[in-house]
């Protein structure tokens, strides 16, 4: 109850008047949806919301408030995992701190104030926020993909062996981690979804000029991302020029993907330049678009590099099983000739001894 009583008084002790906003690193998650004393974390913003009068503060501290639930989501994927309770709390508040933020602008644009500079700056502010959450869901799928190849090792460890019970504990094992790789990409799909619906009614206030600027920025951004993942000349490991990636329409391999994102953005600017910054979204948001198939050619040859890779695995150790088996039988057979032929000998020594 002391350590209760503590809390509460410190909370009330948050300054709450001031919000020079800086994006910077995630805040220190402290209690957590997991955690008994959640309430008191709750608690806590409801005081911080109610003694904070400008509304213009009370935007930036729900961003702040995003913030905290980003750093709540990862530590709950990090120590209890996709399947956790606290993890849909965690993701509902910061749908709920991102829809309130859109309505305070909504609110003050209704009253006849210019909210331009107010939408942008906390639509700049919560784009830090969101390549955490990212970031967050990513590191949890690359650990994910460590106990998958972990347990496959195990598996063929176990085969070999001949431990079939201990097969079907790891194959279970094994299942139960690709069911949370399916839910938690389902999770940040939804949650990616959701944030969107919201961030665009923060962006429809922006100045148009401004929200064109961030939308070719964004465009840009993404086809940097990807050629990050691959080396589209093949000078590199990976040489994917030559994959076919489906877009709806048709098929064309990724140099044409890329071809055609150059030429939608490349319109894009000509239409900013001549201040026509509506169209000048649209193409840049079409541009960005276009490169959803490449990231699902990228994830299609990733997987299909990582099947082809167990299977020449696979098939190495039945090759070496094999020859193993193939050495064992043979030295089996040489052991058996030789004592075939030692009891030969001994029968003949026998009846030679009988003769005499």
């Amino acid at each position: 109850m002391k350590t209760i009583k503590s809390i509460f008084i410190s909370i009330l002790f948050i300054p709450v008047l001031a919000f020079a906003h800086e994006p910077a690193a995630l805040p220190n998650a402290g209690l957590t949806p997991e955690s008994a004393f959640y309430f008191v974390d709750k608690l806590g913003e409801a005081l911080r919301e109610f003694f904070t009068f400008n509304p213009e503060a009370k935007a930036h501290l729900q961003i702040d408030f995003a913030a905290e639930r980003i750093a709540e989501i990862k530590i709950i994927l990090e120590t209890k995992g996709v399947n956790a309770k606290g993890l849909e709390v965690a993701q509902s508040r910061l749908q709920a701190n991102i829809a309130k933020a859109a309505g305070i602008i909504e609110g003050e644009k209704s009253k006849g104030k210019d909210v331009s500079e107010l939408a942008k700056s906390i639509s700049e502010d919560f784009d830090t926020n969101k390549e955490a959450l990212k970031q967050a869901f990513k590191d949890q799928e690359r650990a994910l993909e460590a106990k998958e190849d972990e347990l496959k090792a195990k598996i063929r460890e176990a085969r070999r062996a001949g431990d079939t019970a201990q097969v079907e504990a790891l194959v279970k094992e094994l299942g139960e981690i690709k069911a949370q790789k399916e839910l938690l990409e389902l999770k940040e799909e939804e949650q990616e979804e959701a944030l969107e619906q919201e961030e665009e009614k923060i962006e429809r206030e922006m100045d148009k000029k401004e929200d064109a600027e961030k939308a070719i920025k964004e465009a840009e951004e993404e086809k940097q991302e990807l050629l990050g993942v691959v080396v589209m000349d093949g000078n590199g490991g990976d040489d994917m020029t030559g994959i076919v990636v489906m877009d709806g329409s048709g098929s064309d391999d990724l140099s044409q993907i890329f071809t055609k994102f150059d030429r939608l953005l490349a319109q894009a600017k000509e239409l900013f330049a001549k201040e026509n910054y509506v169209g000048a979204k649209q193409l840049a948001k079409q541009a960005e678009k276009s490169l959803d198939a490449v990231e699902d050619a990228i994830e299609d040859l990733e997987k299909a590099k990582e099947e082809e890779k167990e299977l020449k695995k696979e098939q190495e150790e039945q090759t070496k099983e094999g020859a193993e088996k193939e050495a064992e039988r043979l030295e089996n057979g040489q052991r058996q000739k030789e004592a075939e032929k030692q009891q030969g000998e001994a029968e003949e020594q026998g009846s030679e001894a009988v003769g005499r």
